[in-house]
């Protein structure tokens, strides 16, 4: 299994391609999940309250069709795992899923991390094959960023921040 750590409606329906017993039924749609990512990094910001964002990817970019058995095993773990205030969703339908983690109380933001990375790959390691497992990569992203990150015109995963990214194209458009 990788590990990267960052600082960085249909939405609320289950998605159409599982049942919900495999999708839990609170796994919302991509276009819902983004905007839920979006408002929770926003809140973040303004209270200076953390939360972390957790993907979840399998190595092969295979359809859901093929990678659905173990995608399913991965919500079901995820399910397991997460508070009710968690929010699960695709972050990319079908091929990356994610959690944020939200109302979330941490002295070391690294301390969070290394809990929820313990307690997902447990849960993933007694659910998954080994190949399936050494497949599995997972990353993490902090909000509120640390202030020193902030001062840059655009962070390192543009899609976290897609109002900065409109932002920064409408400054484009106006200077030309």
């Amino acid at each position: 299994m990788n590990v990267r750590r960052s600082n960085l409606s249909k939405a609320l329906s289950p998605h159409p391609a599982e049942p919900a017993s495999a999708a839990g039924c609170g796994t919302l749609r991509e276009e819902g999940f983004l905007r839920v990512i979006w408002h929770e990094r926003k809140r973040a910001e303004r209270s200076r309250k953390p939360s972390v964002l957790m993907l979840i990817e399998m190595e092969n970019h295979f359809p859901f069709e093929k990678n659905g058995e173990a995608l399913k095993k991965i919500l079901s773990a995820l399910a397991a795992t997460t508070r009710e205030t968690d929010v699960t969703g695709w972050y990319k339908d079908d091929c990356v899923v994610g959690v944020m983690f939200t109302e979330i109380t941490v002295e070391d933001r690294s301390s969070i991390v290394t809990t929820v990375m313990t307690r997902v790959s447990e849960a993933l390691r007694s659910r998954l094959s080994s190949r399936q497992f050494n497949q599995v990569s997972i990353s993490f992203h902090l909000f509120p960023e640390d202030r020193e990150e902030q001062t840059a015109p655009m962070p390192g995963t543009p899609s976290l921040y897609p109002d900065l990214a409109t932002r920064d194209e409408e400054g484009r458009l106006v200077q030309r």
